[in-house]
């Protein structure tokens, strides 16, 4: 185990703890994007496809959420590392039982077992801030934080080729996920340290989960900062389940109802592979650049508030346009302001919190980023049983959209409650 003081590879820490985000998020993004079209395979008929893809991955953080502060006490008294491997090996498990399922209830089971994948990121983001210098601090925690979404960008995009252009089928690229997920557990085994914290806690595992929820919720800062990521988060997540079938509205047009499997029609699975895909492969190369450019003018709590009115703009164009590209466009600002969102949020807690909560308000960030990715999904599935269809929109998802807009939009008035002390933050 590496210890304080010990000489820390901290560059090759950083990228293999890069490589993991990545590689967990590439998997899970080609469920996110190709359930509702497995689904279909499995006989789930149409109109019940967004409320059960929704449930589903909503229940992926359900399953989740309560796992996080004993795992987050469980790496800090014992190993980071064991935690980092164990979720590791349930992504793998997962996504290979997604790939063999043949029934919709394995499509299920296989997703919600994910949620016993959660709880390594905070900390990773932990330990990349503890031994990062300061001069690579926050490109090391922007470089983590583009992770995912270059993994919800390349995931789809290669299922989309390996379907539509090889016509394989989607256990293949889960498949390809797997692998990755698998070579990633032995590099976090033999090619890096096990870092130890440099604040190690006292206690029993569950008097340390207590504890650690307790500081965090008691501090102003911390709530606050967690109420701009969670809305964040949900108004985004609101759009996944349903954002396939908004593809293949487009791209099948009105005739969409009067096919019995629509999201089996030729182009469509390309299709939602490279909408997908590349509008988050725009937004995660847009988020970087637009964090350098705005924050040393405008500062963290401005650029949050730019942010949630690019994405609320974005969703509601989403429900407008009618071609291809719109969606593609509004997807890319999106995705661009979900990552610009979540970067600034995380580097805003490194920065304004104390030392000594520092570490378990980063790792417990994962409670409101896993109540937004409950909340946004539960909340489309309900939309999609009030909507009526209407030209534009014949499987009648605009109340979810409409919903997404509403969320982003009160994340504006939750950045103006961010404490006044930190409001330039820069």
């Amino acid at each position: 185990m590496a210890h304080r003081g010990t000489t820390v590879p901290w560059q090759r820490i950083v990228t293999i703890y890069v490589l993991v985000q990545f590689a967990e998020i590439f998997g899970v993004a080609m469920i996110y994007a190709y359930l509702p079209l497995a689904l279909e395979g499995a006989g789930v008929p149409l109109g019940d496809i967004a409320t059960v893809s929704g449930a589903a991955t909503a229940g992926i953080f359900i399953v989740g959420a309560p796992q996080v502060p004993i795992w987050l006490a469980i790496a800090e008294l014992r190993s980071r590392r064991l935690v980092i491997v164990r979720s590791g090996l349930i992504a793998l498990v997962a996504l290979i039982a997604f790939a063999l399922a043949q029934e919709a209830w394995q499509l299920i089971g296989a997703t919600l077992a994910l949620g016993f994948w959660l709880g390594n990121t905070g900390v990773m983001l932990a330990t990349i801030r503890e031994v990062s210098p300061e001069h690579a601090r926050t490109r090391s925690i922007a470089l983590f934080s583009a992770a995912a979404p270059m993994g919800f960008a390349l995931g789809p995009l290669l299922a989309g080729a390996m379907i539509d252009g090889l016509g394989l089928s989607l256990a293949a690229p889960i498949m390809v996920a797997a692998l990755l997920n698998a070579a990633l557990i032995v590099a976090n085994i033999v090619a890096i340290p096990d870092v130890r914290p440099h604040y190690p806690p006292t206690g029993g595992v569950l008097e340390v989960a207590r504890r650690g929820l307790r500081e965090v919720f008691a501090d102003r800062r911390i709530r606050a900062g967690y109420l701009v990521l969670g809305l964040a988060i949900a108004g985004e997540r609101m759009l996944r389940p349903v954002f396939p079938l908004r593809i293949a509205e487009v791209v099948i047009g009105p005739s969409i109802t009067g096919i019995a499997e629509p999201l089996a029609a030729p182009g469509v699975a390309g299709a939602v592979g490279l909408l997908t895909g590349l509008s988050a492969l725009g937004g995660a190369l847009l988020a970087p650049l637009l964090a350098t450019r705005l924050v040393p003018r405008l500062g963290i709590p401005r650029v949050m508030a730019v942010g949630f009115a690019a994405a609320a703009l974005a969703a509601g164009a989403m429900i407008a346009v009618s071609t291809a590209l719109g969606l593609a466009l509004s997807n890319t600002l999106l995705a661009a302001a979900s990552a610009l969102l979540q970067a600034m949020v995380f580097t805003w807690l490194a920065n304004s919190v104390t030392e000594r909560r520092r570490t378990a308000a980063l790792s417990l960030s994962l409670f409101p980023l896993y109540a937004g990715a409950v909340v946004g999904p539960l909340i489309s599935s309900g939309a999609t049983l009030i909507g009526t269809p209407r030209p534009g929109d014949a499987l009648a998802l605009t109340p979810v959209f409409l919903g997404s807009v509403l969320l982003l939009t009160l994340g504006i008035v939750a950045v103006r409650r961010l404490p006044a002390g930190d409001r330039n933050a820069r």
